[in-house]
């Protein structure tokens, strides 16, 4: 596992981060943050403090949606799945990312540092 990325750099990515997650399926809070730092290497390690304003935030967005599901010998688990805007939002974001990540490069091989 790789240590985890600043802070500041993670608020600059996190909606993108999160709608990614969420187009491969619906998941719930505890298993957003596992796989994100699964998936991540353990670059990114979200705090419930961190995660669920954001979740809160895209879902008065409209870019995601909540519901109470009841898995079979499990808790109740409020469940976050991305909506149509979101896929939008996340298309939009990634292009964004795209071109960012693109222009950064370009400044660190022009100073020799790629």
């Amino acid at each position: 596992m790789t240590k985890a990325f600043p802070p500041e750099l993670v608020r600059g990515c996190a909606e993108l981060v999160l709608l990614t997650l969420l187009l491969s399926r619906p998941m719930y809070g505890y298993e957003i943050l596992t796989t994100l730092e699964e998936r991540g290497n353990g670059g990114f390690q979200f705090k419930q403090g961190t995660l669920y304003p954001l979740l809160y935030r895209l879902e008065r967005e409209g870019w995601i949606e909540a519901a109470w599901v009841e898995p079979e010998g499990a808790k109740r688990r409020k469940t976050y799945r991305i909506t149509r805007d979101g896929r939008r939002a996340q298309r939009t974001k990634a292009a964004e990312w795209a071109r960012l990540q693109a222009a950064v490069q370009a400044l660190l091989v022009e100073a020799g540092d790629a």
